[in-house]
């Protein structure tokens, strides 16, 4: 068989090149006078021939897209020849190897057979004739050998020339020292490809390609080579942490504190990594929050979660919580149960959600029923300062007060947010929310769009100015308060302080002007509109903290809930503590 001819052997290509040869044998035996052959054989031999060669020709052309689109790790950064050279290689290789074995068969023949040919034919011949066949001989070997000499500097001219592996690493080493870490780069691949048991090529590309994750791979293989070696251990923790998995990254500086007991870097960053691995370990968080709005609707909660790491960056847990809601005179409630699962493969993007039930109990019969509940969230960014989208889904029990409890108004929304930076320091940021609420009579239809433009006067500092519109498909007598219209425009700000010690405050507070058009009705009067989030986080130990969460809003019509009344505030405020097992 022949590389790059995939079932054409040397018999194969004798045949392609006899089908070549038939139309010029043909007009030269017409030329001569001699009979000439059926010229539909010829025609249809040529045609196979040209499948054939179109076929090898496309295999080639395959082949050498394949190979330009696929990125191994031993490989990386090596540049292929210029040109699609395997269409054409693979063809000139096959027909100067035809050419030289039909060149050394006949020499072969002509040196056997010398001498062997018998008197009493030698005597029948005459010398013209004797002269004439040795002449066609010579020619035949002649020709073969111009075509094996054409086709050899083909297929050398058309394979590329690699240099030695020792002047690709001389190439590279001498790039990392004048940081030219692209050259570096595609030299240290050029050596992998050559020699992938070099430790030093694989460490210095893991180094390169440190924020690649097949640096993390490349890292792993350089323990392999070398595992005698505490810098490889440190560096493979290190590249585990990056990617968020700490309890690997604190055993693989374990490995390298046993081989150099002491080191100050392995030390540091074992230390470094302890805490998020402690805050990526097991845990259970008990919930206990309240909350009160201007109608005497009053919600106490007394709930948790448990949680552990399944398998690298997934997290699985459950949740449950009971709540009691009360406006003086009935009391409704609400029990919830829900599994919940987290996946962050990596520091850019996450997916986490819950998918549970939830049951009513309703505040006049005493009657009980459950609802599927649940919630999906996706964050993705592009780069730290790039475009960022995040999209969430949701079904739930509005539970402000018994009335929306006994009525069994559940509301499915849709939202998405998508960030895009315009400089350093100014983003833009589109909101957008479509949500059906039913209940036990009605559907109703809830959709709001918002833009932000934020500037960052600080990376913990923000200020914003917002305009948001809402709008209800008719009015609702189940509880909630339903207006045709209604606008906000506000100026915002956020805030967030974190310490070395792990103590964060994070405030985020809006203040503007509100109008609502109920239905038949035009927009009203501007009002006020405030509202105000914080959440303190007070750590107590790696791994275990203690965190207060406070809200409140003063508006017409909440953006994040549903209000019961055209003149509405809310005050809630929610403790728990993250216990690391």
């Amino acid at each position: 068989m022949n590389a790059g001819l995939p079932g054409t052997g040397i018999g194969g290509i004798f045949y392609l090149a006899s089908a070549l040869v038939m139309p010029f044998r043909e007009v030269y035996r017409r030329l001569r006078g001699h009979p000439v052959g059926d010229w539909r054989v010829v025609t249809g031999q040529l045609a196979i021939t040209g499948g054939i060669l179109g076929a090898m020709w496309v295999t080639g052309w395959l082949l050498g897209l394949a190979l330009a689109t696929a990125r191994p790790i031993g490989t990386a950064g090596a540049a292929l020849p210029p040109g699609n050279v395997l269409r054409f290689v693979s063809i000139a290789l096959a027909f100067g190897t035809l050419a030289a074995v039909l060149a050394g068969v006949e020499l072969l023949r002509l040196w056997v057979h010398r001498g062997r040919r018998s008197a009493s034919h030698i005597r029948q011949e005459t010398p013209l004739s004797h002269e004439r066949s040795v002449v066609q001989q010579w020619r035949r070997v002649a020709s073969l050998v111009v075509l094996a000499v054409i086709a050899a500097p083909v297929s050398l001219a058309q394979s590329p020339r690699r240099p030695p592996m020792r002047v690709h690493l001389a190439r590279a080493d001498s790039a990392w020292a004048a940081r030219a870490e692209s050259v570096a780069a595609r030299e240290y691949a050029a050596v992998l490809a050559a020699d992938p048991e070099n430790s030093h090529a694989t460490y210095r590309l893991a180094q390169l390609t440190r924020d690649d994750p097949a640096a993390l791979r490349l890292f792993q293989r350089y323990v392999e080579l070398e595992p005698e070696d505490p810098w490889g251990y440190m560096a493979v923790a290190d590249a585990l942490s990056r990617a968020g998995r700490y309890a690997e990254a604190l055993r693989s500086y374990d490995a390298a504190l046993r081989l150099a007991p002491g080191e100050p870097e392995a030390v540091a960053g074992r230390a470094k990594v302890f805490a998020p691995a402690r805050a990526a370990a097991p845990a259970v968080t008990p919930l206990v929050s309240g909350s009160r709005d201007s109608d005497g609707n009053t919600t106490f909660r007394l709930g948790g979660s448990a949680e552990l790491q399944a398998r690298g960056p997934l997290r699985l847990g459950v949740e449950a919580s009971h709540d009691r809601v009360t406006d003086g005179v009935s009391t409704a409630g609400l029990a919830q149960l829900a599994l919940r699962a987290a996946w962050r493969p990596s520091r850019l993007a996450s997916v986490e959600g819950a998918l549970g039930g939830t049951r009513l109990e309703r505040s006049d019969s005493g009657s009980t029923t459950v609802v599927p509940t649940g919630r999906v969230r996706a964050r993705w960014r592009r780069s730290t300062h790039g475009v960022t989208v995040d999209v969430r889904a949701q079904r739930a029990v509005l539970a402000a007060s018994p009335l929306l409890v006994n009525n069994r108004v559940l509301r499915t929304e849709l939202r998405a947010l998508v960030e895009i930076p315009v400089t350093r320091t100014l983003k833009l940021r589109g909101l957008g929310r479509t949500a059906l609420l039913r209940d036990t009579a009605d559907l109703n239809h809830r959709t709001a769009l918002g833009g932000v433009v934020a500037v960052a006067l600080s990376p913990a500092i923000e200020l914003s100015g917002q305009v948001h519109q809402i709008r209800y498909s008719h009015a609702s007598t189940a509880g909630y308060f339903a207006p045709r219209l209604a606008q906000v425009v506000e100026a915002g700000s956020y805030l967030e302080l974190e310490t070395p010690r792990g103590w964060l405050l994070a405030i985020d507070v809006g203040a503007g002007a509100q109008r609502v058009a109920e239905f038949g009705g035009q927009p009203g009067p501007w009002s006020r509109a405030l509202r105000w989030y914080s959440l303190i986080t007070a750590p107590l130990a790696p791994g275990r903290a203690l965190q207060l969460e406070i809200e409140g809003e003063d508006s017409m019509v909440a953006r994040e809930a549903a209000t019961t009344a055209g003149a509405w505030r809310y005050g809630s405020a929610a403790l728990s503590l993250r216990w690391a097992l």
